[in-house]
């Protein structure tokens, strides 16, 4: 996973903000240093999915309203992002109106209730999935670059001859005003007053051609799920026998991972309550007594996201300890591992600071939850 701070725009502020709210849920309680595992294979089975994504329409919302922005005038840069947060804002309670009242992920939605809004934006949510299922044309461009290029082309006024294929990102061509930021989509409706957070057929097949031909994305089982119109429950539901060969090997190696690991969250559970909580003891016991070791690959897991770190030791660590069956250096790893992943906010050190509560007793789904919500979205457009 790349780590990097390319300037100090308000879409790096916002990824940061996305983090550390993140960090304040359950689903991202990262005790024993395994984020780094469960992203790896989470980019590698649904690249462009993020957890706080929450339905497939912002995927055609945005570039909608990009399209809507270059017609608008400006006197400064930072007015572009300004006016595209605001007309977000706006749409939140066209949304609401005009989708079902059971439906949920509309951003924002709840903010309304109270006369407000929300601080982390549709865009900068979205960006990366834009940028990788390449509905924006060049990966490299950032929210702020995008702005900048809006800016100009509002300023050139060249929407009508603009090309649609051939270009590249540079300053000469975002001077000129003649790139185009998204690939081709626009809206049959009139989508400020009747939009509705379901996709059209022509929306759903957009996207949908988008995540299965794009370089990135188009062997990911999120592009297979897509393109055999499939619908699982979960991510243990998978068939595995219909997937084809290096995408059945990815899922089975994040399956044996997920099956592996959560015995260690088990037992942190199990030390965390005091060794007091019989549920989650039994529940370890059983995790243990049915966890075949024998044909559990740790090496093959960790190169195929190409990482040898502190992470795989522990992990390997772990793995032999449950084989020799030694409760007391396995309670006296996941300690050490604890404090070595959260120095002075670890929990087993300062068991007085806490008040228990089990933390990430689920298996790994590698966002499969939030992918599910945007393959059903797309898959139930394709059927309009």
């Amino acid at each position: 996973m790349q780590i990097g701070w390319v300037d100090f725009s308000k879409e790096e502020r916002n990824k940061v903000l996305a983090t550390l709210k993140l960090l304040g849920t359950q689903t991202a309680l990262d005790e024993l240093g395994i984020g780094v595992v469960r992203d790896a294979y989470a980019d590698i089975l649904f690249p462009g999915i993020s957890t706080i994504q929450t339905r497939a329409k912002y995927f055609v919302l945005i570039p909608y309203i990009f399209a809507k922005a270059e017609k608008q005038s400006y006197t400064r840069n930072r007015e572009v992002l300004q006016w595209i947060n605001d007309f977000e804002d706006k749409l939140v309670p066209v949304l609401v109106q005009n989708s079902d009242p059971k439906v949920t992920g509309i951003i924002g939605s709840e903010a309304i209730k109270q006369k407000r809004t929300v601080k982390m934006k549709p865009t900068s949510i979205y960006w990366n999935g834009l940028r990788t299922f390449e509905i924006i044309r060049n990966s490299k461009i950032s929210l702020s670059q995008a702005c900048n290029i809006v800016m100009t082309k509002s300023q050139k006024n060249k929407a009508s001859s603009l090309k649609l294929d051939g270009e590249t990102f540079d300053d000469e061509n975002a001077n000129h005003g003649d790139f185009v930021l998204f690939s081709p989509i626009r809206p049959d409706y009139n989508f400020e007053k009747e939009i509705n957070i379901e996709l059209t057929y022509p929306e759903a097949a957009f996207i949908s051609d988008k995540i299965t031909r794009a370089m990135g994305t188009k062997n990911s089982l999120l592009a297979f799920l897509i393109k055999h119109k499939l619908r699982v429950n979960s991510f243990e539901e998978m068939n595995i026998t219909i997937l084809p060969g290096q995408l059945k090997r990815d899922y089975q190696l994040a399956r044996n991972f997920a099956d592996f690991i959560i015995g260690a969250h088990l037992r942190y559970n199990v030390i965390y309550s005091n060794y007091e909580d019989a549920g989650m003891i039994s529940d370890f016991e059983k995790w243990k007594t049915n966890f075949d070791w024998r044909n559990f690959d740790i090496d093959e897991i960790f190169d195929r996201i190409k990482r040898n770190d502190r992470t795989k030791e522990f992990c390997a660590k772990f793995l032999n300890i449950i084989k020799h069956d030694d409760i007391t250096a396995l309670d006296e790893l996941i300690v050490n591992r604890e404090k070595e992943v959260k120095p002075g906010r670890a929990k087993l050190h300062n068991p007085t600071e806490y008040r228990y509560t089990p933390v990430h007793n689920y298996k790994l789904d590698y966002r499969f939850g939030t992918a599910n919500v945007i393959v059903n979205d797309i898959v139930d457009g394709l059927g309009r």
